[in-house]
């Protein structure tokens, strides 16, 4: 093989190897006051962790560029690691950093739940 060949193959095996890892954003939709929502979609061998990781990124850059603060909502996933796309549906609020419910310090306790060590 010539020395070209083997750096297109090489080259070849480093750009499907990006390609593997990528993540496919929707644009973000305004769905009520200060509230929004961003699909990230993780195809190849992109892990749920990493595709709900680049869904939290893209949304705070998405309340930084209009001055504001995320606020995280709730998120749903989807997708099998390695046979379905991988999929995270994020709901966030964009917050001034003097509205009451970015500055809330509010935390909510489940009674039912109990900690044990041994």
């Amino acid at each position: 093989m010539s020395r070209i060949t083997v750096n297109r193959f090489f080259g070849g095996i480093a750009v499907a190897s990006l390609i593997g890892c990528a993540t496919v954003q929707s644009g973000v939709v305004p769905i009520g006051k200060d509230t929004y929502q961003l699909s990230m979609t993780g195809v190849g061998f992109a892990t749920q962790a990493n595709t709900n990781i680049k869904a939290l990124k893209a949304a705070n850059e998405y309340c930084d560029k209009m001055g504001k603060h995320l606020v995280f909502q709730h998120s749903s996933e989807s997708g099998v690691y390695g046979f379905s796309p991988r999929q995270d549906n994020l709901v966030f609020l964009c917050l001034d950093a003097n509205d009451p419910a970015y500055a809330r310090t509010e935390v909510r306790r489940d009674p039912s739940v109990v900690v044990q060590s041994r």
